[in-house]
């Protein structure tokens, strides 16, 4: 068991610079893999080193034993993340990856090495999101989702023997997502988030509006978010050309420092 939670089990690095000054780790969106941002490492100043999540039951994970609980998940990353505190280190998610990385921040913090930056994209705030029953259903609703969300990026299910590969994966990741309850800041326990938080999203999603972008700032415990910004796109906003998301990204990452909790 220990061995699946080790860095180089979760983590993937394509442009390793041992001198940068920050870290940016990338969690996928689901059905998401590593190769989703293999160039981004390679885009981004060498001031900064990208670190991306690879989830159990994709790509050379395919074997592995797949993760459908996200206490589970948050847990396992964070353990994973812990080692790379010694510079400051920003969290980007994209849709379920965003979620997680809520939750991940939160673990992070209470164990005393928050997160210098959280940019959650392509997400409801969690405490507004309706949940829902795809993994419940059969193959063909769940590959219709998969299809109004990503388009082209989900042809490849239409082969048969493809999708009886990738989709237990990608219902697992929904089941994830789908009884993922939060945790919100609450006067008696849970405090909100000192990591500050930049949210992002594509302003043709139809599954992120305005309204489910700002949200975000309930769980902030400064009430504000960073920056909340719409890219001409869908969901996927950025899977053609990440450049100007890229540059959003690096605008804050040159402005990063470790954040306090108390």
């Amino acid at each position: 068991m220990a061995a699946t939670t080790t860095a180089d089990r979760w983590l993937r690095t394509r442009t390793p610079r041992p001198s940068a000054t920050t870290t940016l780790v990338c969690l996928p969106h689901a059905g998401g893999s590593a190769s989703y941002y293999r160039d981004w490492g390679a885009r981004l100043p060498a001031s900064v080193e990208v670190r991306v999540v690879q989830y159990p039951g994709r790509e050379e994970r395919l074997v592995d034993d797949l993760v459908d609980d996200m206490a589970a998940m948050a847990d396992v990353l964070a353990d994973v993340l812990a080692p790379l505190f010694d510079r400051p280190v920003v969290l980007f998610g994209h849709s379920m990856g965003a979620a997680i990385g809520y939750e991940v921040t939160r673990r992070c913090e209470e164990r005393g090495h928050p997160p210098a930056l959280l940019v959650a994209s392509g997400f409801t705030a969690p405490h507004r999101r309706a949940r829902g029953d795809l993994h419940t259903r059969d193959d063909d609703a769940l590959v219709a989702e998969l299809t109004r969300v990503s388009g082209a990026d989900a042809a490849a299910l239409e082969s048969p023997d493809l999708r009886e590969l990738l989709l237990p994966m990608i219902r697992a990741d929904y089941r994830l997502i789908e009884r993922y309850a939060p945790a919100v800041p609450d006067p008696m326990g849970t405090p909100p988030l000192a990591t500050p938080l930049v949210v992002y999203r594509g302003d043709a999603d139809p599954d992120v509006d305005a309204d489910g972008g700002e949200a975000w700032r309930d769980l902030a415990a400064s009430g504000r978010l960073r920056e909340h910004r719409a890219f001409a796109g869908g969901h996927f906003y950025f899977r053609h050309d990440p450049t100007a998301l890229l540059g959003a990204i690096s605008a804050h990452l040159g402005r990063v420092r470790p954040v306090t909790t108390h």
